[in-house]
C-alpha cells in the first residue's frame, strides 16, 4: 500500500485506508473512517467520524465531509456519511452526516459536485448527477441520477429532483420536480422535456422512448388534471410497442409518491397537479407574502 500522507495531516489510527491514497496538508480524518483506494484528499480537507468514501475520489482544498447536521432535532446520535466512488468534490463543499442513529447522508457513484455546494442531514444522491457552484440542498432532500442543478439552485428540505431532470441557475423550488423535465424561475416552472440531456443520454433512454416523454409531459402540464387523471392518461397514451416503457413506469412512481406536489408549469393554474396534503398549502402563501412586501417596498421608494 503506498500512501501518500503529508507529515502534517492528523489521521486518526483508526481509519482504514485503501491503497494508494493521497492526504494532504493539514487534513485531518477523525476516528473510524474508511477511504478507498485511489481516494485524493487535497489541503485542509476535513474528513468527519465514520464518515465511509469508496474508490477513485478526487476532494479538493477546504471540503467538510461529515460534520455535524445544522439540525435543531440532532442530538449527538451516531450517524454518518457514505460517498460512493468515482466522486469529484470540489473546494469547499460541505457534506452533513444525518440526523437519526445509525442513519446516513449518501451520495452515489461519479457525481460532480462543486465548489461551495452544501449537501444537509439525510440527503440521498444518486449517480452521475452535476451540482454547479453553490447549490444548496437542505435536509432529505432527495436526487435522482443524472440530474443537472444549475448554480445557486436552491432546495428545500424533503423535496425531490427526478431522473435526468434539469434545474436552471439561480432557481428556488418549492415542489418536486419529475423525471427528464426542464425547470426554472423563483418559485421553479417546468417549461418542456430535457431535451438535450435526453439527446445525450440515449443509453437511458432510447430514442424511440423520447416522445413517449414528451407526450406524458404534455398530458402533466397542457391539460387540466390532478395527479390522479394524469397518471391514468399517461398510462393508456404513453406506450411504446404497445407497453409502457421503463422511464415512463419510473415517471408515473415518481408522480403517485410526490408528497409535497409537482411544480407548475407557466401554462397551468397553480393548483392543478397537487395530492391534498401538497406542500403547496404551505410554501404558495409565503412566496406570495414576500412577493407583496417586495412590492410594498418598491412603491414605497417612489
Amino acid at each position: 500500500m503506498a500512501h501518500k500522507i503529508h507529515s502534517t495531516a492528523c489521521v486518526d489510527p483508526s481509519v482504514q485506508l485503501g491503497e494508494d491514497v493521497v492526504i494532504g496538508p493539514y487534513t485531518i480524518v477523525e476516528a473510524g473512517a474508511r477511504i478507498g483506494d485511489r481516494t485524493e484528499i487535497a489541503a485542509n480537507v476535513t474528513i468527519g467520524e465514520d464518515t465511509l468514501i469508496g474508490s477513485d475520489n478526487e476532494i479538493c482544498r477546504g471540503a467538510i465531509i461529515g460534520g455535524k447536521p445544522q439540525d435543531i432535532g440532532y442530538k449527538g446520535e451516531k450517524s454518518n456519511v457514505i460517498i460512493g466512488s468515482g466522486n469529484r468534490i470540489r473546494e469547499y463543499a460541505t457534506i452533513h452526516k444525518a440526523t437519526g442513529e445509525g442513519r446516513s447522508t449518501v451520495v452515489g457513484d461519479n457525481n460532480f459536485i462543486m465548489s461551495f455546494v452544501h449537501l444537509a442531514h439525510n440527503v440521498r444522491l444518486g449517480n452521475n448527477i452535476v451540482l454547479v457552484n453553490m447549490v444548496q440542498l437542505a435536509g432529505h432532500v432527495v436526487v435522482e441520477d443524472n440530474a443537472t442543478l444549475g448554480g445557486m439552485v436552491a432546495v428545500p428540505q424533503f423535496l425531490r429532483i427526478g431522473k435526468l431532470a434539469m434545474i436552471g441557475g439561480y432557481s428556488r423550488l418549492f415542489q418536486d420536480v419529475p423525471p427528464f423535465m426542464l425547470a426554472e424561475g423563483n418559485p421553479a416552472e417546468v417549461y418542456s422535456i430535457n431535451k438535450v440531456g435526453l439527446r445525450r443520454n440515449p443509453q437511458l433512454v432510447p430514442p424511440e422512448v423520447v416522445p413517449a416523454i414528451k407526450e406524458a409531459y404534455k398530458i402533466m402540464y397542457r391539460q387540466d388534471k390532478n395527479i390522479s387523471q394524469a397518471a391514468e392518461a399517461i398510462r393508456a397514451q404513453c406506450l411504446v410497442g404497445g407497453e409502457l416503457p421503463e422511464q415512463i413506469i419510473h415517471l408515473l412512481d415518481f408522480l403517485q409518491t410526490s408528497k409535497k406536489g409537482i411544480s407548475h408549469s407557466a401554462q397551468k393554474p397553480r393548483e392543478l397537479l397537487q395530492h391534498e396534503d401538497s406542500g403547496l398549502t404551505e410554501t404558495l402563501p409565503f412566496f406570495e407574502k414576500m412577493m407583496r412586501a417586495a412590492l410594498g417596498r418598491k412603491i414605497g421608494k417612489k
